[in-house]
């Protein structure tokens, strides 16, 4: 399929034809199996949020086949423009884009719930000795919230049919569809005020610069507050768990924002004033997804390796701060 393409549009064919759907597949498996192992250990804190961040993983690494791998096929195959093909990648990628991007943001804002959470039961341990009653309640919204704030994505795609007996050209008439769903930039989507305030402002702000600041800030606290703390002999086993989780926090927030910042440096940079080429600019943004995804491919190999093989989860140590027994803190 790649053969008969030269330079940057080959490297852009092989990379999209052959290496992300293997990073997609691997890390559909890899966060099934994730899912599998957290629904025995339902009862330790962090897993009705890793729960979620594989489902959101899961959910990227499945759509990206619709929405950036069968487009790639279609364009690389030159099959026909109207035809079958054509016809899935139209849906593709006016349907399920939106959808793509939701998962992102309820990636990132679930980080950002774990932080918060793991930050209140440090510094306020005798508050937080309970379990939650509903522990799915808030993630449920953080989903929500991500499926509003893409809500506006479905809008910028304004919808058409092609009928096969209104087509001029014979050559492009005989291998169409007798009916044809195809779709263009809305009005809203070529509005340039709408483009900068999502694209440029909103987005990078709520989805990147906001939840970087409130990681950092906090996962600094939690670390801080952990090596400043006598702990006595007898905690220490639950201390070394507590830290392992608090890496594994650090570790995923590290590795999301050094595989999607491209995609933010993107958003602000306009390919046109640096004189790039098309191929290369389609090979930039071929690169960008493929970090986007081999992120989400990734995780599940992170709860692996800083929970001792997923050993930690099944201990309940953590429902129970391993400082409460010398109350350091006043209970505020």
């Amino acid at each position: 399929m790649c053969h008969g393409h030269s330079d940057w549009r080959l490297v852009g064919c092989l990379t999209d034809i052959y290496l992300l759907p293997t990073i997609c597949i691997v890390g559909v498996l890899l966060n099934s199996l994730c899912l599998a192992v957290f629904r025995t250990a339902r009862h330790h804190p962090l897993v009705p949020s890793l729960i979620t961040l594989s489902l959101c993983d899961l959910f990227q690494l499945t759509l990206s086949l619709f929405v950036l791998f069968i487009p790639a096929i279609h364009d690389y195959s030159e099959s026909a423009m109207l035809g079958v093909l054509g016809q899935v990648a139209y849906l593709s990628t006016g349907l399920l884009s939106p959808l793509l991007l939701a998962s992102n943001s309820a990636s990132i804002w679930t980080m950002c719930y774990i932080t918060i959470q793991r930050h209140r039961a440090i510094h306020n341990p005798l508050g937080n000795t309970g379990h939650p009653a509903r522990p799915f309640l808030p993630l449920i919204c953080i989903i929500i919230m991500a499926l509003v704030f893409n809500g506006s994505k479905w809008f910028e795609y304004s919808w058409f049919f092609i009928r096969k007996d209104d087509i001029v050209d014979p050559q492009l008439r005989e291998s169409a569809l007798s009916l044809f769903l195809a779709h263009r930039p809305s009005t809203l989507a070529k509005y340039m005020a709408y483009r900068q305030m999502m694209d440029k402002l909103l987005y990078p702000i709520l989805v990147y610069i906001i939840p970087l600041l409130l990681l950092t800030i906090l996962n600094f606290r939690i670390l801080t507050t952990i090596a400043r703390r006598p702990v006595p002999s007898d905690h220490k086993s639950r201390m070394a768990q507590e830290r392992r989780a608090v890496t594994l926090i650090i570790s995923i927030v590290l590795f999301f924002f050094i595989c999607h910042t491209g995609g933010l440096v993107f958003r602000w940079m306009d390919l046109r004033q640096y004189e790039l080429s098309g191929d290369w600019s389609i090979f930039v943004k071929d690169l960008i997804n493929i970090l986007f995804n081999f992120n989400s491919a990734c995780n599940p190999l992170l709860y692996f390796l800083f929970t001792r093989q997923f050993r930690d989860l099944r201990m309940s140590s953590l429902r129970r701060p391993f400082y409460a027994v010398q109350s350091p803190l006043p209970v505020h």
